[in-house]
């Protein structure tokens, strides 16, 4: 967090009363984060604790135990200098944590980041990664489960990163997710870090790389039931490089092959991995599609999915809306666009996510060339523009560790 995060006065009073759990529910009511708070049950998920649990904690006596202290502490990278107990070295070994564990952190972490954005959790991912990373770096034969979460985990963080704006230190925790992936020897695991790894080809206009990545992916992950949601990332992905290519026919062969693995899934793949269905292929569908100039077939894809009050996967759903207004504009639909734009504006307001921020940014460079429509674009241009001011803290650097 920025040095000013801590000056807040909320926080500085709750840290001279020594209370922490009154620390932790001004952090959650932080500015910072927006008109609404972090919820409850998302910053319990950080600590491996229930929301009933951090509901005690924040209201009940202060907390004396220092493993709790120190650990919460770490967990919300709250300056050394303004706590009242002190931190152990960093350099001390940190114990090791078991796969149960591990899932549970790393679901309740990937819940989070659907509904709040990755730049609210990226420092929490941090800190997590140290307690599998180190333990598997120090033995001589890691549990392979121990290998998995921390694989699992840096993937995460560099989803986080990515949609930070940091597509450099999202690229770097991919490639160490994918050295303890093959360490693992889980074939999914490896064919989903190789989709990540393409993802971000994609995203920094290298198709070539793109395709690549989704290739290799492919060529590791066996032709089983569990594999299918991978492999559907896997042909889906592998479109998008193909339609950046202007290659049209081998995208929809890709698409089809995506569609076929997808419903050829009947049991559930591990969870250590991340989720694609059908919502995840429409919008990569959609994506090819725009790309490809089929604006048409793109707003078809994407009516059936954007739904009036999404209630989960608020990111997701943000960014099928943008494409979708993307697609509206195309077809000189510009009353719907501005609707559904100023939509997207509301359902976004707590979503700390830069990628779909600079998906706003291109919708406004969009509008202005319809600006002479009526007042509804030059209005929306003007909240469009408010909205920029008042995110400006999400292109500020990510934390270290």
């Amino acid at each position: 967090m920025p040095a000013a995060f801590w000056s807040h006065e909320p926080l500085r009073r709750a840290l001279a009363q020594r209370h922490l759990g009154r620390v932790i529910r001004a952090y959650r009511h932080h500015p910072y984060y927006g008109r609404q708070p972090l919820p409850q049950a998302t910053v319990a998920g950080w600590f491996g604790i229930t929301q009933a649990q951090l509901s005690r904690v924040e209201n009940g006596p202060p907390v004396v135990h220092l493993d709790r202290l120190t650990h919460w502490a770490r967990v919300l990278r709250i300056p050394a200098h303004t706590l009242w107990f002190d931190l152990p070295s960093s350099d001390r070994p940190v114990s090791p944590v078991d796969g149960e564990a591990g899932l549970d952190l790393i679901r309740a972490l990937r819940s989070a980041d659907r509904q709040i954005g990755g730049k609210n959790l990226y420092g929490a991912a941090l800190t997590h990664i140290a307690a599998f990373s180190r333990p598997a770096r120090r033995s001589p034969e890691p549990p392979r489960e121990m290998l998995m979460a921390a694989a699992s985990l840096h993937e995460m963080a560099g989803w986080m990163a990515h949609d930070s704006g940091d597509s450099t230190t999202g690229r770097r925790h991919f490639r160490d997710a994918l050295a303890l992936a093959v360490e693992s020897k889980d074939g999914l695991l490896i064919g989903q870090v190789h989709g990540s790894l393409s993802h971000l080809a994609s995203h920094d206009g290298n198709a070539e790389a793109s395709v690549s990545y989704a290739a290799e992916g492919l060529g590791v992950v066996t032709d089983e039931e569990a594999a299918g949601p991978v492999r559907a990332r896997l042909f889906a992905l592998r479109a998008r490089g193909f339609a950046s290519s202007g290659l049209a026919a081998d995208c929809h062969s890709s698409l089809r092959l995506a569609e076929a693995a997808l419903g050829e899934a009947t049991s559930s793949p591990t969870p250590w991995l991340s989720p694609f269905d059908r919502t995840s292929l429409d919008i990569e569908t959609a994506r090819c599609l725009l790309r490809l100039g089929d604006v048409t077939a793109a707003h078809r894809t994407l009516a059936g999915i954007v739904g009036d009050e999404p209630t989960s996967r608020l990111r997701s759903q943000a960014l099928a809306r943008t494409l979708l207004v993307t697609a509206l504009l195309a077809q000189a639909r510009v009353e719907e666009a501005c609707h559904l734009t100023h939509r997207t504006i509301d359902l976004t307001h707590g979503l700390a996510s830069a990628v779909v921020l600079g998906q706003l940014r291109h919708l406004a460079l969009l509008l202005r060339s319809h600006a002479d429509h009526g007042p509804d674009v030059p209005q929306l241009l003007d909240r469009l523009r408010d909205t920029f001011q008042e995110r400006n803290w999400l292109t500020l650097p990510l934390p270290t560790g």
